[in-house]
């Protein structure tokens, strides 16, 4: 008698618990189907997911602080080993020159990579705000152009802009952002004396995004997990051409918000191009994803974004 009213107090208390504190549950529902193919009962497991959104969170902010605290002194080494290798601070012999480009690259590389562990930690806890404003397709490729320039000329790759004088109503910034994911990633990829092809075309009430390149190709079954996080087509390309695997799911999650949608065609041995899409300025869909606009961040430019990597001398 006593083990079943301590079993009792203790599924009240319980009981109370739950009913004080806000809780994520997920529902799962299956029907029991007699032999004469009629319902006869419905059973629905509940499962409490408080904990696991709780840890989910502890991540998140671990990773926000440890990337904040982590590129403040990267930002600093980078921008000491600049002047060091620019010779202001005095002449350095040819051995002296080609360690601080190696230094100068890795910074870069982890700057870049906190960047973008830093956007997609704010895209998945919905602390960035998408400011939609009309704006010119043809303005937003030439920004990108402009900064991936050097880049393409660093390995001899063309960029071609074809015509693409569209308005579209979408975040300046962060469509600018996606345009220089897809550019990095098709001069990496490219041949040198190879060109890489944007444009954006009219596809319904929509604006198609197209950045194409003439190299490799991707194989049919890493089309899809190549846009996943830290996915690339081959393991050896992080090491060899440099790069997060972070990019793609970065762009992706921000066209996304945007109502939109990106995917790749390629083949191999031929090259690929990537799609994306975002509303023209006449649908007037203002208004993007709503949940994900609950809190407000300030969205740097590309040129900020540029200008951490790149400091002046």
């Amino acid at each position: 008698m006593r083990a079943d009213e301590d079993r009792l107090l203790s599924d009240r208390k319980r009981r109370a618990e739950l009913s004080a504190r806000r809780a994520f549950l997920v529902v799962l529902s299956a029907l029991i189907v007699a032999m004469i193919a009629v319902i006869g009962s419905v059973v629905l497991v509940f499962r409490d997911l408080t904990r696991r959104r709780e840890i989910e969170r502890m991540k998140s902010e671990f990773v926000s602080v440890v990337s904040h605290e982590l590129r403040t002194p990267l930002t600093s080494i980078h921008g000491s080993l600049g002047l060091l290798a620019s010779g202001l601070l005095g002449t350095v012999s040819a051995k002296g020159e080609r360690m601080l480009e190696i230094a100068v690259s890795n910074t870069d590389r982890l700057i870049r990579l906190l960047n973008d562990i830093l956007d997609i930690e704010k895209l998945d806890s919905g602390k960035i705000e998408m400011r939609s404003i009309q704006c010119s397709a043809r303005e937003l490729i030439d920004h990108a152009i402009e900064v991936m320039q050097p880049m393409a000329q660093s390995q001899q790759i063309g960029l071609k802009v074809e015509d693409s004088e569209l308005l579209i109503r979408a975040d300046r910034d962060r469509i600018i952002q996606c345009l220089t994911n897809l550019l990095s990633n098709a001069i990496k990829f490219s041949e040198a004396g190879g060109t890489v092809r944007v444009v954006a075309k009219p596809a319904g009430e929509d604006a198609r995004f197209e950045v194409s390149d003439h190299g490799r190709g991707i194989p049919e079954g890493k089309r899809n997990s190549i846009f996943e996080r830290f996915q690339q087509v081959d393991t050896s390309d992080s090491r060899k051409r440099g790069g997060t695997g972070l990019g793609l799911a970065i762009s992706r999650n921000i066209v996304e918000q945007h109502g939109g949608k990106m995917w790749v065609e390629s083949q191999l041995g031929k090259g690929s191009t990537f799609f994306f899409t975002v509303p023209l300025a006449q649908k007037h869909n203002s208004d993007l994803q709503p949940s994900y606009v609950d809190s407000v961040d300030t969205v740097r430019t590309e040129r900020e974004r540029n200008a951490e990597t790149h400091p002046a001398d």
